[in-house]
């Protein structure tokens, strides 16, 4: 277990997310035991471990994008900023504007590069008129750093771009509807190396503005990335604390025998 005390006078940032004690079940089989974790702002955490350990899925609690799995059910308790998010009071579309995903494939909408970045802030009438979503759209393109590679072909069709090109417009299209949460689920893995690069120099600069969690099978991304490392094993959380730590004095001799190769 790590101490929370340690963590806050490390890092100096508040606690976003407070999780305890959460459990998912996929119908009979429990896929995540008994992780408590508590997640901060202004920093970047990374989920890491072997295929099938249960980081996309307890990723995918903080959003509640589990729900849309019928078989799925999540217990114990989790809070966005001393709130409940399972509270039955809760809206799950609004949470997701608070708590914005970005997937593992690029997946832009079959729409233009500005209704793209446009839509979030639309559906959740987050805009008075054109002239302040044009804004929107240019600030959420100029902090996914694609503002200046897109800005003369805004009503070109999202599709058209880069594979980079196109998670950096997924990007800004997350962050469109001003989240205080950024989910990212392997988001470089579909990507050439420059575009890797790219997008992990962006994660670094959104997190003066985000907390940013971030799943990768890349123990080098991770490290690279991210200040707070969570290592998940067979659906256990077994070990979270400082990056450093994690990759040069583990506690625990699993987390120890993953990132020398001896499994995973």
């Amino acid at each position: 277990m790590y101490d929370t005390n340690e963590a806050k006078t490390a890092v100096q940032n508040d606690v976003k997310f407070h999780c305890s004690d959460v459990q998912v079940y996929y119908g009979e089989s429990h896929a995540i035991k008994d992780v408590s974790i508590e997640l901060l702002d202004n920093t970047v955490t990374a989920f890491i471990g072997p295929s099938g350990c249960g980081k996309s899925t307890f990723l995918r609690c903080l959003n509640r994008m589990n729900d849309t799995i019928d078989i799925c059910r999540v217990e114990g308790k989790i809070d966005l900023d001393g709130e409940d998010i399972y509270d039955s009071r809760v809206d799950p579309v609004q949470l997701r504007a608070r708590v914005g995903m970005v997937f593992q494939k690029p997946n832009p909408f079959p729409k233009s590069i500005y209704d793209n970045v446009a839509y979030g802030p639309r559906i959740h009438g987050l805009t008075k008129n054109k002239a302040e979503l044009d804004e929107v759209v240019e600030s959420s393109l100029r902090k996914a750093a694609i503002w200046n590679e897109v800005k003369d072909r805004l009503h070109a069709p999202g599709t058209g771009l880069s594979g980079g090109q196109q998670q950096r417009l997924c990007i800004a299209r997350a962050i469109a509807t001003a989240p205080e949460v950024l989910l990212m689920d392997e988001p470089c893995s579909a990507l050439d190396p420059i575009a890797t690069a790219q997008v992990e120099e962006l994660i670094d600069e959104l997190r003066e503005s985000y907390s940013v969690v971030i799943v990768t099978h890349s123990m080098q991304q991770a490290a690279r990335v991210s200040q707070k490392t969570a290592f998940f094993h067979l659906g256990v959380m077994v070990e979270y604390d400082e990056t450093t730590k994690i990759f040069t004095n583990p506690s625990d001799q699993r987390t120890q025998d993953y990132i020398t190769g001896r499994f995973g």
